[in-house]
């Protein structure tokens, strides 16, 4: 009978994962404006990435949790003005649960005047905007720096970086500005010094206005998130606080609790541990129940689950907690790699007075407890860090030439330059490829951070025709990324490598060590294999829009990654790449996505997509950053089976978990 019930629910657990194709939602908070109030010294906005302020004409900016590690910026002859609109009022509340109070908050703060033009500070969660808007004419933004960071301009001027070498850890920010003219389309502007050692940033003539800007630190998701019809809640830690964020349809409101971390959201009820309480609360912030979170025998909150008339939680709890077994069946998933690090857990289930139903001890490993998640179903109470799946889809994304078309191109000793520039020759039926002896120009060794600018002299011609438009010589445009543009690892270039393919069609030039062992050799990759555990996972509609509108990146791609409920999980099957080598042509190499031998440490590819505007480039990198937390194994995870609190049945089935477990 236990044998007959086991895989009853293998296979009903089996059927949910296949059957129900993930529901895609653009629900992104992130992107949700900034806040500024009035505080006990000036002016204030607090976001989960930094903290402004604003005081005596001298902005603070705080990057990161060292108080050191500040930069002051001020505007020189800004003539001062009333700080708030009230077109741009958004409330907020703040306190304690059961204590909250209404802040008088805005969109934007306002910073004063220079001559008749109004500057102003706005932004987002990890941006900060300080936009001058234009009277009339052409217009200068003359600003500095009142700290000890060191600062970095680019070879274009058109970026500065600032560091601060005493702060522990890499606190890096890159400041950007642009005017903007009535179309809305942004041109880059340059950092200059003035006489008096001022950084100035000049507007264009027809701009309407200056932005000078920043964008701190890489896309974290939310702690937590709960998304229910139109309604999304998202909570996100601000030190010792939490910030809860509920937009429903165009409404947004924003509760920022002191002294609280965020356990649970659900449709009705919030769930704090407040100082040494554990809390309930509606939607509001008003208390449904508290008792002291000791009472409950756990040292360590792992995971939760609210429902409607009960809650979960799993935790750590000392060997001599009390042991109520749940009458409900319950089952566990992990991966099968880590059932050597079992832990003892308890999962308590309490009603909405938070008194304690049950409490059942289950194993999970250790490696998974970042990833735990609760879920009640009709058949009990599943506590699982995987994405079971029976079966998968793939999907193969490839560049628009094939091995056979590609070996046409005229043969080097070793390398990748002629694969790329022969691969842009053959989409444009106009243009002949006519190597010469210049063409010993044409990189042969490792990609390096030369590697885009040659590339570029060499479609220019200025080392001999190398692209004819009929017998004129020409330049084919396009420009080959950047030299930053880098992957620490496979699962770095994998996706990269697919995105370029979808968005494009363009092979791309990466370095690998493939022997196994060798040094370190470039190759031009033209298809990589995804598997997930269903079309809606795939990485290219996980961020599905990846031509996107003029604007700063992290709008762009909070519109094109569309967050999946659940783990939405996709795995890197196996990538395929042609070489040089000794003067032959290997075509279709394939490497297997689960060998993490055959990459070097630091991986720089190179391709060439048609950039056609500022930010396009960094939304790209901005959508492959909400790409990573999908990234997943696919293989066997262990599937346990407690009834009345005794595991009577182990499993196991196949599917996706999370790649910070290799």
């Amino acid at each position: 009978m236990n044998k007959f019930i086991a895989t009853t629910l293998t296979c009903w657990a089996l059927s949910l994962s296949v059957n129900a194709s993930a529901e895609s939602e653009h629900y992104d908070t992130s992107t949700l404006p900034l806040l500024f109030h009035a505080g006990q010294q000036g002016y204030q906005a607090l976001s989960p990435w930094y903290s402004f302020q604003y005081q005596n004409q001298r902005i603070t900016l705080q990057t990161c949790a060292e108080d050191a590690c500040k930069q002051t910026l001020q505007f020189p002859q800004l003539e001062q003005t009333a700080p708030f609109n009230s077109e741009t009022y958004e409330p907020s509340y703040q306190g304690e649960a059961g204590n909250m109070k209404k802040l008088e908050s805005y969109s934007q703060l306002q910073l004063g005047y220079l001559k008749e033009n109004r500057l102003y500070a706005s932004g987002n969660q990890r941006r900060l905007l300080l936009t001058l808007q234009l009277a009339s004419g052409k217009a200068e933004l003359p600003f500095v720096f009142n700290d000890n960071y060191d600062e970095s301009l680019a070879k274009d001027k058109s970026s500065l970086t600032r560091s601060f070498s005493s702060c522990a850890k890499a606190c890096n920010t890159t400041w950007q500005a642009f005017s903007v003219d009535k179309s809305g389309q942004y041109s880059p502007a340059i950092f200059v010094r003035d006489e008096t050692g001022n950084w100035l940033i000049q507007s264009t003539r027809d701009a309407i206005r200056i932005e000078l800007t920043t964008l701190i630190g890489q896309y974290q998701p939310p702690a937590l998130r709960h998304h229910h019809n139109d309604t999304t809640q998202s909570s996100y830690s601000l030190n010792d606080d939490s910030l809860i964020v509920t937009r429903q349809a165009d409404s947004v409101s924003r509760h920022i609790l002191n002294q609280t971390q965020v356990v649970g959201l659900s449709d009705k009820h919030w769930l704090l541990l407040q100082n040494t309480d554990l809390t309930l609360t509606d939607n509001n912030s008003n208390i449904q129940a508290k008792r002291p979170i000791a009472q409950l025998e756990l040292s360590r909150l792992l995971a939760s689950y609210l429902d409607n008339d009960r809650l979960y939680l799993l935790g750590l709890s000392p060997r001599d907690a009390v042991i109520k077994p749940s009458q409900q069946t319950i089952m566990t998933q992990y991966p099968k790699l880590h059932e050597d690090a079992l832990v003892a857990t308890s999962l308590l289930e309490l009603d909405l007075g938070l008194q304690v139903i049950s409490a059942t001890t289950v194993f999970i490993p250790d490696t998974e407890f970042a990833d735990i998640r609760i879920t009640r179903n009709a058949w009990g109470i599943l506590v699982s860090s995987g994405e079971v799946s029976a079966r998968s889809t793939t999907h193969t994304y490839e560049s628009n030439q094939s091995a056979s078309a590609m070996s046409g191109c005229p043969m080097i000793a070793n390398g990748y330059g002629y694969g790329l520039l022969c691969w842009k020759a053959l989409n444009n039926p106009t243009l002949t490829y006519t190597p010469n002896a210049a063409s010993t120009m044409i990189p042969t060794t490792v990609v390096d951070n030369t590697t885009p600018n040659l590339m570029n002299q060499l479609e220019n011609n200025q080392y001999g025709i190398i692209f004819k438009n009929g017998a004129t010589p020409t330049d084919p445009g396009g420009v080959w990324t950047h030299p930053d543009n880098v992957a620490t690892s496979k699962e770095d270039l994998g996706l990269a490598v697919a995105m370029y393919h979808y968005r494009w069609g363009s092979p791309v030039a990466a370095n690998i060590v493939y022997p196994s062992g060798s040094p370190a050799h470039p190759v031009m990759f033209r298809k990589v294999e995804y598997q997930a555990a269903n079309s809606s996972n795939l990485p290219h509609n996980v961020c599905n829009h990846f031509a996107a509108s003029s604007g700063y990146p992290e709008y762009q791609a909070a519109d094109a990654c569309m967050t999946q409920p659940g783990f939405g999980l996709f795995s890197l099957e196996d990538l395929t790449f042609d070489r040089w080598q000794g003067g032959n042509y290997y075509p279709n190499q394939t490497v297997s996505g689960q060998d993490n031998s055959w990459f070097p440490w630091y991986t720089n590819f190179v391709g060439d997509p048609p950039v056609t505007e500022t930010f396009e480039q960094a939304s790209s990198a901005e959508m492959l950053a909400r790409l990573q937390f999908n990234l997943a194994q696919f293989g066997k995870i262990n599937q346990d089976t407690y009834v009345n609190g005794t595991r009577f049945s182990q499993d196991t089935v196949t599917g996706f978990y999370r790649c910070s477990h290799q």
